[in-house]
């Protein structure tokens, strides 16, 4: 109620400041017009005004759901995260048999994705990500829009996977070996079939190598070998590694 509350006055001291379009003397449908007009030309602040704006003058419309989604991806435009994920998160939660549930969820998610850090960094909004594509895959397997979706997914697990190897990297060099086998099999066996999976196999051989475990090793680097299209660096570091340990 606050928000809407915080809302309700920016309404009206924009308006009266001449920010943003005069809707008076409007009816619904020239606002809609007016809304979608903007919306179209890309001109995201006031086309978000316009939305909500319709929503408090005609409360329960019945295209509030689209008003929902279009002031969410015009605020994600403005990158104004917290908001956009707000409106798509209305669109899922009210009005989940609606026609705009399935762009929402999936907006939602990439939204998250959007925000992503380096992947030595915090990925909270990565692994938030990874959440919200696996319930829109769950909900909506005949979405249109199945195919971004499994695009994302792979782009994410690709990430996270990135981010498991370089901490197991981490621990091989700090010879902690039961951390450093946590996440390298977190990267090799959670994320499906990843553009690291070479990487991760030649960070295993590295480990068992580490620990003198010959057989485990050679096993790994001979895997990467096998399987993997590896760059020319992995190759050589693959192939250095088989060395070392025959």
């Amino acid at each position: 109620m606050i928000k809407y509350a915080v809302v309700i006055v920016l309404l009206v001291f924009m308006a009266g400041c001449g920010s943003f379009p005069s809707t008076a003397g409007m009816d619904r449908e020239q606002i809609i017009e007016l809304a979608d007009l903007n919306y179209q030309q890309g001109k995201w602040t006031s086309a978000s005004f316009l939305y909500t704006e319709l929503m408090f003058r005609y409360p329960g419309d019945m295209e509030t759901d689209l008003f929902l989604y279009r002031s969410g991806m015009a605020d994600r435009k403005q990158k104004l995260w917290a908001d956009a994920e707000f409106y798509f998160y209305r669109v899922v939660n009210e009005f989940p048999r609606g026609v705009w549930a399935d762009d929402a969820q999936f907006a939602l998610a990439e939204t998250m994705w959007m925000q992503r850090r380096d992947y030595r960094r915090d990925q909270t909004q990565v692994i938030r990500a990874r959440e919200e594509i696996v319930r829109f895959l769950d909900i909506y397997p005949a979405s249109q829009l199945l195919q971004p979706a499994d695009e994302l997914f792979i782009q994410i697990n690709d990430h996270l996977a990135l981010r498991a190897l370089f901490i197991g990297k981490f621990y091989i060099r700090r010879h902690d070996t039961d951390a450093a086998l946590l996440y390298l099999r977190d990267a090799m066996d959670s994320y499906g079939e990843t553009s690291c999976r070479g990487a991760v196999l030649i960070a295993m051989g590295d480990l068992y190598r580490s620990i003198d475990n010959r057989y485990s090793a050679q096993t790994y680097y001979n895997r990467a070998m096998e399987t993997c299209d590896l760059t020319p660096d992995e190759e050589e570091e693959a192939v250095r590694g088989l060395r070392e340990v025959q």
